[in-house]
């Protein structure tokens, strides 16, 4: 009975949303029109304005009332150049602000790919090797492990992206490249040590580059919520629909944290690549 509540009263939430949208897009389309037939009548006017200064010069010569007609036109024009100015900075600004954090986002992207094929590399010479590991084979793995990590954390420090999902999928990206890293130094005191090389070790190194390869599927589908929401919000994020400040009930807008991915950092005996 429960659940059958939660569904109605999360359908009702829906359709709601959907109502609020219809109408905001209406409201758009509205406003653009009229903002159209706004400048196409002060267009009108400042023509008209122009036209009375010109017969006033030539039925009278230059004189007040050409003058004033002139000073008219030239008001009207100020002002409609005034408004539509306002109007375009700041659309371009909007625009701008997003496309250069969509960019920085694309960044992220990046690195999280580089380190998920860093660690791919790892894990496949490990676990599909005929010789015995060698110190110049964990030391090359090492580094590569390292500079993904010393990449990703650049980019966690930021505190300028689109959406704070992605600090959140950094950090995540970071943690997994940080434990592939002490690992290996475990690896690398083992290979030293000549001591049999444990399951759970080789488990924990391999691990990594198939939670990272699902944490891109996860990025990618939390970017996608994103953009959707900008372009709902004209290059913003529309919080002002967000019905978790409305109704307390979270928005699918907002882009919430999902439960669905849950990377298991250390399985044991994992061994294949």
């Amino acid at each position: 009975m429960n659940e059958e509540n939660d569904d109605k009263t999360g359908a009702n939430i829906e359709n709601r949303q959907a109502r609020r949208r219809r109408l905001r897009q209406l409201r758009r389309r509205v406003g653009d029109r009229l903002g159209f037939a706004f400048y196409v009548a002060a267009l009108a006017l400042v023509l008209a304005t122009g036209w009375a200064a010109c017969a006033n010069v030539v039925k009278s010569g230059w004189g007040a009332d050409a003058a004033a007609w002139t000073q008219a036109a030239g008001s009207i024009a100020a002002i409609v150049g005034a408004a539509w100015l306002a109007q375009s900075e700041s659309r371009r600004a909007r625009r701008l602000h997003r496309e250069r954090r969509e960019e920085a986002a694309w960044y992220v992207r990046f690195a999280i790919r580089l380190a998920q094929f860093e660690s791919h590399i790892v894990a496949h010479e490990l676990v599909n090797r005929t010789t015995p590991v060698q110190k110049s084979d964990v030391r090359e793995w090492r580094q590569r492990a390292t500079t993904s990590a010393i990449g990703l954390n650049a980019l966690v420090d930021r505190t300028d992206y689109i959406h704070p999902a992605v600090t959140q999928v950094t950090s995540n990206a970071k943690v997994l490249m940080d434990d592939l890293v002490t690992d290996l130094a475990s690896l690398s005191s083992a290979v030293e040590e000549g001591r049999k090389l444990e399951d759970d070790l080789i488990g924990q190194i391999v691990a990594p580059h198939r939670a990272l390869l699902d944490l891109i599927d996860l990025y990618d589908a939390r970017m996608r919520g994103i953009k959707a929401a900008l372009d709902e919000g004209d290059d913003a994020l529309p919080i002002k629909e967000w019905s978790a400040w409305n109704t307390g009930r979270e928005s699918p807008a907002a882009v919430a944290p999902t439960t669905d991915f849950q990377p298991e950092h250390r399985p044991s005996g994992a061994r294949n690549g």
